[in-house]
């Protein structure tokens, strides 16, 4: 069947810059057998029969998001999330591919895990599930893991999660073996003998009683791995990087052509360590919340393209698990589904512009991981959201789609909400 989305402020990022115009303008969009047929400016021509039209009522289109840090907890934990009700919440936000970490129970090492999970986001139907395969077997740091059979099986990238690789001879072994595969590898930052606790060491912690961990920590780790990069020449993705002293590391590297990437989690860009200061374990992530300076100098990145995605850091728990003292907590947030809104809130009030908003969540994800899309034009996948960038809501936590409530951003107002996912021309979410 033949769609036409109508009324809408089409936003591609593949105009910006370019001589056919602005990368925002009035239009419409038609899309059959999930490939966009056509792309035009202003009203469109009389529909003719059998063409189902959407009405946009002014909302902006734009490419669906990709994430490419998330936990869906199966299997294993399926208390916390599934595949389907997280599959459910991304949606909600907007995204129609999601990368899931490896460390569930039991862990994705072996390329039946990657046939598993792969299953299970097919049966969901409402996103493309990108497995992150283990790079070493337990997680452990010892053995490589079945890379090659993950890659056969359909997994196009492998990391350790949140643990961190202590063997730096071991890691560039892997890092060359994922290579061969065309893998891209995904490095987590923070070296655990410096790091005693889950807040940043500075004034605040200190005052609290908190247990910390310095930049330094991940000053450190980002130095190893965009050392071992460029040794290797493996694609590289730095994840979730934190800190003004990452970020200098990375913008050196880059400079010198280094094939590194980097993410930043969006809790990392829109919250800083005072928020840790009430005990409030909504706000225990990782890695921690950093100085102001430091939040300051990621939104800085990120427009400067140093930084290349945000990512949600999706990590649902429930309840039992936060309502502790603060070091006994787990760690993590559930944000998928808040990821666009709090970005576009950061956007209204001018500390983000709204272009990279979404080259970050939709453009440079595909980019780094080779997947189609990102541009509104003929021949592209039908994968869109509809967004409005101006409406005012604010948080419930209980009210979430997740399964997971631990959000520190309950009850906070934010700016601008997903109304309409679209996947493969299919639509997936709808508010």
């Amino acid at each position: 069947m033949l769609t036409r989305i109508i009324n809408c402020q089409i936003f591609d990022p593949g105009r910006n810059g370019a001589q056919t115009g602005a990368a925002t303008f009035q239009g419409y969009v038609e899309f059959s057998n999930d490939v966009i047929t056509a792309v035009g400016e202003g009203v469109p021509p009389p529909a003719d029969a059998g063409v189902k039209v959407i009405d946009a009522r002014g909302a902006t289109l734009a490419p669906s998001f990709v994430d490419m840090y998330a936990n869906f907890c199966e299997p294993g934990y399926e208390y916390r999330e599934t595949i389907a009700s997280g599959s459910r919440a991304a949606a909600a936000g907007g995204y129609t591919a999601v990368c899931l970490r490896p460390d569930t129970d039991p862990l994705i090492q072996r390329s039946n895990g990657v046939r598993f999970l792969l299953e299970r986001g097919a049966l969901a139907g409402l996103i493309d599930v990108y497995p992150i395969g283990a790079l070493s077997m337990g997680m452990e740091g010892q053995t490589m893991s079945e890379i090659g059979e993950m890659a056969a099986a359909g997994a196009i990238l492998v990391g350790e999660g949140n643990v961190f690789v202590k063997r730096t001879g071991f890691l560039r072994r892997a890092m060359e073996y994922a290579g061969n595969f065309g893998l891209v590898t995904i490095l987590t930052n923070e070296d655990p003998s410096l790091a005693e606790g889950p807040a940043h060491e500075g004034f605040m912690s200190t005052a609290r009683g908190l247990k910390c961990s310095p930049t330094a920590a991940e000053e450190i780790a980002v130095a190893r791995h965009i050392a071992l990069a460029e040794l290797t020449g493996t694609k590289t993705l730095l994840a979730k990087v934190s800190s003004a002293a990452g970020v200098r590391l990375i913008r050196d590297a880059r400079a010198r052509g280094v094939n590194v990437f980097a993410s930043v989690s969006v809790h990392n860009l829109a919250l800083n360590e005072d928020a840790n200061a009430g005990y409030n374990a909504m706000t225990k992530v990782w890695p921690p919340l950093r100085a102001e300076s430091d939040r300051r100098e990621l939104l800085k990145a990120l427009e400067e393209g140093v930084i290349d995605i945000v990512v949600s850091d999706h990590d649902p728990h429930v309840i039992e698990e936060k309502e502790v003292e603060f070091d006994l907590a787990t760690t993590g947030a559930a944000s998928i589904e808040l990821t666009w809104s709090v970005l576009n809130t950061l956007a209204a009030r001018g500390e983000l512009g709204f272009s990279t908003v979404i080259r970050a969540l939709s453009t440079a994800p595909r980019g780094i991981m080779g997947i189609p899309g990102g541009e509104i034009r003929t021949g592209m996948p039908a994968d869109f959201v509809l967004l409005d960038r101006t409406a005012k809501w604010t948080v419930s936590a209980a009210d979430m789609v997740t399964c997971g409530c631990n959000t520190p951003f309950d009850g906070q107002e934010l700016i601008g909400k997903p109304v309409m996912t679209i996947r493969r021309g299919d639509v997936t979410w709808q508010s």
